[in-house]
């Protein structure tokens, strides 16, 4: 069990993203990677190239019922539950699901600048991604974070469908403010926006606040594939937020996975999730 520390917990509420070495040993990891090949083999109703057709195409899967079978007694055994209610102060913690992600032959650009609330019904303090992977990573090419932006402006989502677009709305309709275009912003001023990031080794993981601006990890030709594994949880302290009533312009509607049993402000409670403590 990873020894958690003041300094961690007081960065991961203000900062928004800690890097957490070691977190895996080499039979965790490998449990992991059981599991993310487990995915790979049973594409989920989602899965998907994004950016299909160009030369930043790359794979993406999210996690089903039937997935949660395979990765729960990974979870139970890796005891990320004690990890996050360690880190936040809260009794009690819930697996969200999980993302796989896959840039492959040296020449796959970043991934737009976006926070994952715009694509859940719900906010608050105690959301946490779990985002590593299965190679190596200098900073370059692993994922990018803005220091304390979980505690700003909730943009509206990336579209995802036009990598010459990264700002393209998702919601529209003036529900939330524009994502910048950061990637811009800092080619014009690279103090203008500040940026967490750091290199991974195998075993090593980030732990970013869900509502965090994130992004990049594109590979190249010293780093020419990624395998990344994103495990998502939630903890006490999470409230429901109704998704906006217009339809996503997205490859998927969020919508169905608002199931809109609760009220707005209500704590984020669903028996669809697995509740770890």
């Amino acid at each position: 069990m990873i020894n958690v520390s003041e300094t961690m917990r007081d960065d991961l509420r203000e900062n928004g993203a800690i890097k957490i070495e070691g977190l895996f040993d080499s039979s965790r990891l490998a449990e992991c990677k059981r599991c993310f090949d487990y995915s790979l083999s049973n594409p989920g109703p989602t899965a998907l190239d994004i950016f299909d057709g160009t030369s930043d195409s790359h794979y993406n899967d999210l996690g089903t019922h039937k997935t949660l079978e395979v990765y729960r007694p990974m979870l139970e055994k890796l005891a990320l539950g004690e990890l996050l209610a360690n880190l936040w102060g809260s009794e009690n913690i819930w697996y969200f699901g999980e993302e796989i992600f896959i840039k492959d032959g040296g020449a796959v650009g970043r991934s737009p600048w976006h926070q994952d609330t715009a694509y859940i019904p719900a906010n608050g303090r105690h959301m946490a991604n779990v985002w590593f992977s299965f190679e190596a990573l200098p900073a370059r090419n692993a994922l990018e974070v803005i220091k304390g932006s979980h505690l700003a402006t909730q943009y509206d989502g990336a579209a995802y469908d036009d990598p010459n677009d990264p700002t393209k709305p998702m919601w529209g309709s003036d529900n939330f403010p524009q994502l910048p275009d950061i990637e811009a912003e800092r080619r014009d001023d690279p103090n203008l926006w500040t940026v967490l990031s750091w290199d991974l080794e195998p075993g090593d993981a980030l732990v970013l606040h869900s509502g965090a601006l994130h992004g990049g990890a594109p590979v190249d030709a010293m780093c020419p594939t990624r395998h990344t594994l994103v495990l998502r949880f939630f903890g006490d302290d999470i409230y429901y937020r109704p998704f906006p009533k217009t339809k996503p312009d997205y490859f998927m509607d969020v919508r169905e996975f608002d199931d809109g049993s609760m009220q707005a402000g209500e704590r984020y409670r669903s028996a669809h999730f697995l509740q770890l403590l």
